[in-house]
């Protein structure tokens, strides 16, 4: 049954996997018997991390921490170079979420491993973040694509984004 399924880590996986595909339709369906079908809640995964769900083998969590971690990055990249910002924004912002439970230094995520996506969007203010960032607050703004600390484009600020990932230090 379906509350069975996604009590489990690797059925946990798998459905976060549909999820980040680039598909404009990531529907899960359920099916239930030969004449029930439907669509499981929009954000569950969300809800019910990965990490939290029921292993049979322990160290299965570091290789799906490993796995969740490609898969990001490759969404990640896909929400940078079509330059839907409020949606890599929302990603980033789930990341402290998606990785509960699961050994990983999922912090340092970015599309790619040298890049500053600000670049690639073209926000304009923002100075490539590679080598040594100005500041920590620097490397924030510029994971994040904001132009400043004040910028808040569609009614989501850096203060928004850093209080989602519980980043008091740039907080305060």
């Amino acid at each position: 049954d379906y509350a069975s399924w996604k009590s489990r880590g690797w059925c946990r996986f798998e459905r976060l996997a549909r999820v980040l595909t680039p598909a404009k339709d990531t529907s899960v369906l359920l099916i239930k018997d030969d004449t029930t079908i439907w669509q499981a809640a929009a954000f569950q995964w969300l809800t019910e991390p990965i990490g939290y769900g029921r292993f049979t083998v322990e160290s299965d969590r570091a290789m799906l921490a490993a796995k969740l971690a490609v898969m990001l990055q490759a969404k990640l990249r896909h929400l940078v170079e079509s330059g839907s910002v409020c949606e890599y924004r929302r990603w980033m912002a789930s990341l402290a979420t998606l990785f509960k439970g699961l050994p990983t230094d999922w912090q340092r995520l970015r599309p790619s491993e040298h890049s500053n996506p600000a670049d690639s969007m073209r926000a304009p203010g923002i100075e490539s973040a590679e080598g040594c960032p100005a500041s920590e607050a620097d490397d924030f703004l510029a994971a994040h694509c904001f132009t400043s600390a004040a910028d808040k484009p569609h009614d989501t600020s850096a203060l928004h984004v850093a209080a989602s990932l519980g980043h008091v230090s740039l907080m305060e």
